[in-house]
């Protein structure tokens, strides 16, 4: 027995912040699996500190990482598989953090992309997209991190309203994207940033 959840989403929208609830209340329950896999973003994105300087991997070695992150997930299955244990305390919770739909997003028209959605979903997959209110996106985006991250967001954008805006345009491109997967898809609104309530949601109704 094996599930598992993807948290997506932009930046600030709270991915970190659900996916370490989710891994905190999961372990707490008393019905949950005893084994948890839980793979970060720092694991799955583009954009890496390789030694010191930022570097973006191209598509090839992209979809090569992704792809040993599922592969080592349908390894554990079929070892759990063999071993023929049924019950969900002996089964297998996984947690993945921008992975299918960013990533569909990245590389349009993928078919590498949906081949993975294909083998995540025999994994039974669900998929959570975190997003904001338009009201919600300046005082999370631009404000929340400090000086430094406004710096960094402003630097292409004149105005905070262009900033704010390319965020929303961006974020109804990973709806389409996430529309467009074959892994199921709850989108969830965190406006009020209660990152404990959101995960007992998704617990609840997932899985």
């Amino acid at each position: 027995m094996i599930r598992g959840v993807i948290i997506e989403g932009l930046s600030t929208v709270g991915k970190t912040s659900v996916f370490s609830a989710i891994k905190r209340i999961h372990c707490q329950t008393h019905n949950g699996e005893k084994a948890i896999i839980a793979i970060s973003e720092h694991y799955s994105q583009v954009l890496h500190s390789y030694q010191g300087v930022l570097r973006s991997m191209d598509k090839d070695e992209h979809i090569q990482l992704l792809n040993r992150h599922v592969e080592y997930l349908e390894q554990q299955f079929e070892w759990i598989d063999s071993l023929g244990h049924m019950k969900p305390l002996n089964g297998l919770f996984y947690l993945l953090e921008r992975f299918n739909v960013n990533h569909r997003a990245a590389f349009k028209d993928s078919d590498e992309i949906e081949m993975l959605e294909k083998r995540l979903s025999r994994l039974n997959a669900h998929c959570i997209l975190l997003t904001l209110s338009p009201d919600a996106v300046e005082p999370r985006f631009i404000e929340s991190r400090g000086e430094a991250w406004k710096s960094y967001v402003m630097e292409n954008h004149p105005t905070v309203t262009e900033a704010c805006q390319k965020f929303l345009e961006d974020q109804e491109k990973l709806r389409m994207c996430a529309k467009q997967s074959l892994i199921p898809t709850l989108e969830i609104n965190t406006d009020e940033a209660d990152w404990d309530s959101y995960a007992k949601q998704i617990l609840a109704e997932l899985l």
